[in-house]
């Protein structure tokens, strides 16, 4: 109720960047800041006899080490609920749109807070941990059965969690399907796509994810390397090469790197044109590396007359030792940064497929579920 019946609408007048207007009066008006709606919030769940307080945080990712600073109101922009039921805490914002139910863990990976309560709290941190699930997979599925030289049926998903998929439901859900169909055909024909046959969006609340769907066709970029065989590199196939952790000679060397959390995730599909055998097929080596804190895998399959790939990349710890650091600025030369390339040789014989091992195409699995295999240790054999 109080994300959808009642406006968000900053007060920033007379000392309302500070004190939030009462919970009758953003009733009465219809529209309030995260002050505003937070104090209804707290209101109404006080009536349901739910124990709930607030929370001040920083939305703009600057609060790592705030711990260590010196104290300001300025250091937090925003604030929220965090409410308890039978011992479990619950985050509430106000402020997000009425798909986001209360959640055990804020949208936000805020890693300081400061409950708010009559007779003072301590700062408080969060624990952390690698993100369970991708904040964002891009899915081709690309069909070229007709062949080398014909135009591809292609279907682009991508699914989108956290703030960036909570703006896109924001920017989508106000459209009709007749206008995003309109709007993409008038901006993306040109470079992937040669028509556009239908454009699908939703917002999954039991995923947490905005998911859209680009259904057309497209040329293929297929390299002639001569002789009649033929070369790809798949959408999304390779990573670039991390950069040297450095700091200038008068800084502490023994201080830790800071990573920013972040989990991506590349799903690639070629049907195979219908006159080749998957033994004419090869592709680049498969990757599981990591360094700086950061897992880097990829994986190939040829599989049912179709070449699959998936290609993975996620933070596993958000400091790096200085001396992890430096080690791992000598293994940088090493670092496969190659393309996803795929490769088809008319008189080959260059299956390289593990036997047993199985890539999921991007219409074989529901990707927004949990534990989608986009790392080494979610992947099936």
């Amino acid at each position: 109720m109080v994300q959808q019946d009642v406006r968000y609408i900053y007060v920033g007048l007379n000392g309302g960047n500070l004190t939030p207007a009462g919970a009758d009066e953003t009733w009465q008006r219809r529209y309030g800041d995260c002050k505003a709606k937070t104090a209804l919030l707290l209101a109404l769940l006080r009536e349901l006899r739910i124990e709930a307080e607030a929370v001040l945080v920083n939305n703009s990712g600057t609060d790592d080490g705030l711990d260590e600073r010196l104290p300001s109101p300025r250091m937090f922009d925003h604030v929220l609920v965090r409410a308890r039921i039978d011992g479990h805490s619950y985050w509430l914002d106000g402020t997000l749109p009425a798909v986001v139910p209360p959640r055990a863990e804020p949208v936000i990976a805020y890693q300081w807070i400061l409950p708010v309560s009559p007779q003072g709290s301590s700062l408080e941190q969060l624990g952390w941990a690698p993100a369970s699930r991708p904040n964002e997979i891009t899915l081709f599925e690309i069909d070229a059965r007709a062949g080398f030289d014909k135009p591809a049926r292609i279907i682009n998903t991508t699914i989108k969690r956290g703030i960036e998929g909570l703006q896109q439901e924001v920017q989508f859900a106000a459209a009709t399907p007749a206008q995003l169909l309109g709007a993409f055909r008038q901006n993306a024909i040109g470079n992937t796509w040669q028509t556009i046959e239908d454009v699908q969006w939703r917002y999954d609340i039991k995923a947490q994810a905005s998911i859209l769907t680009i259904i057309g066709t497209g040329a293929v970029d297929w390299d002639d390397d001569g002789d009649g065989m033929r070369s790809l590199a798949l959408p999304g196939g390779g990573f670039n090469p991390p950069e040297k952790r450095i700091r200038a000679a008068e800084q502490d060397q023994a201080l830790p790197f800071y990573n920013r959390p972040d989990f991506n995730c590349y799903v690639t599909t070629v049907r195979l044109p219908s006159t080749t055998r998957a033994e004419q097929w090869s592709h680049k080596d498969d990757i599981d590396n990591r360094m700086f804190g950061r897992a880097y895998y990829r994986a190939f399959d040829i599989y049912d007359g179709s070449l699959r790939m998936v290609r993975g990349s996620r933070i596993e710890q958000k400091e790096i030792e200085a001396v992890k650091a430096q080690r791992d600025n000598g293994r940088i030369p090493l670092f496969d940064n190659s393309m996803g390339w795929i490769s088809y040789n008319p008189g080959g014989k260059n299956i390289r497929t593990e036997a047993g091992k199985r890539v999921p195409a991007a219409h074989e699995i529901d990707w927004t579920a949990d534990n989608v295999p986009c790392l080494a240790s979610n992947a099936g054999s």
